[in-house]
Order: structure tokens, then sequence, then C-alpha cells
């Protein structure tokens, strides 16, 4: 099991269509505008995740991509599966090496996490995230009037950090 960068683009739009989903289908345009990839990537990306029954898509104007399930039902390692998936075992007893069985209990491992994150939980942090960044962009700012140094100049509001010195 490996995140690669294609795995990691999944999630992210993934994310998107959650976020906005609300608003309807998401259209690749607008995934496409906040996140500078290539239409043809996306397309790669979004042909995989609803052959994964990850996405469904809606054609004609106002249409893009939602999720085929709830947000809860769908895990990182199913995401990660849809774009990478498992080799077939060729069913063949064979003599691991301890390397071998070392990494391959170690993929266990990872599978195991990434099956208990769900993207519901993904998208409840970058919410809260995003209300966190909202909030400080609406604290004010401590402005204060500061008296010009020449008499032709009006007065202006300054932050007090500045108008401190």
């Amino acid at each position: 099991m490996r995140m690669s960068k294609e795995s990691q683009l999944a999630v992210t739009v993934l994310m998107e269509v959650g976020l906005h989903e609300h608003k309807g289908p998401v259209s690749l345009a607008a995934i496409q505008s906040r996140h500078d990839l290539s239409t043809t990537r996306l397309e790669q990306i979004f042909s995989k995740l609803r052959r994964s029954h990850l996405v469904e898509s809606t054609r004609g104007p106002g249409g893009g991509y939602c999720l085929a399930m709830a947000s809860e039902k769908i895990s990182l390692a199913d995401i990660v599966e849809a774009m990478e998936p498992a080799e077939p075992s060729t069913g063949q007893a064979q003599d691991f090496l301890v390397n071998d069985r070392l990494w391959q209990q170690l993929n266990q491992k990872i599978q195991h996490e990434l099956q208990r994150i769900s993207l519901r939980q993904l998208l409840s942090a970058q919410r809260a995230e995003d209300a966190k960044h909202s909030r400080l962009a609406l604290q004010p700012m401590g402005l204060r009037a500061v008296r010009p140094s020449r008499p032709d100049m009006p007065w202006w509001p300054v932050p007090s950090a500045i108008s401190a010195s």
C-alpha cells in the first residue's frame, strides 16, 4: 500500500466534491480553477473513482460529480484502492523473506488505519479549519486614529501595532 500523488489528488478532489455537494454536482472546471489541475488529469482521476462507485456523474449544463454514497461510508482505503488497485495474488505458496513479511505486515497496518478514516472525518476537520480561519479574518484589528505630522494631512485609522511606535 502506498499513497501516491494520484491518490492524494483523489482525496483532494473528493473533498472538493464533499465540501461543495450541497450546491449540486461539482464541475471539473470548478475543481480545476481551485487546484490548477489539467482537465485530462481530472478526467482520469474521476474515471477511476466512478469505476469504483465512489462518485456519480451528471451530464449537461449544471452537471458534474457528486458522491455516490454517504461520506461516512467512504474510507481513505477505498480511495487509495480506487487509484491503485492491489496487485492480484498469484495463489502460489511462497517462502517470504523476513523483509517481505515485514513489509506485508506494515502494509496491512496501513490499510487498517486508512480504513478507519472516513471522508466525513476529513470533511469535518476541513470545515472546522475553514471556520477557524474565517473567524480570524473577521476579528477587529484594533484601529485608532493617529494625529498627522503635517496639518494638511487627514487623520487615518492605523492598526494599533503600527501606531504604538
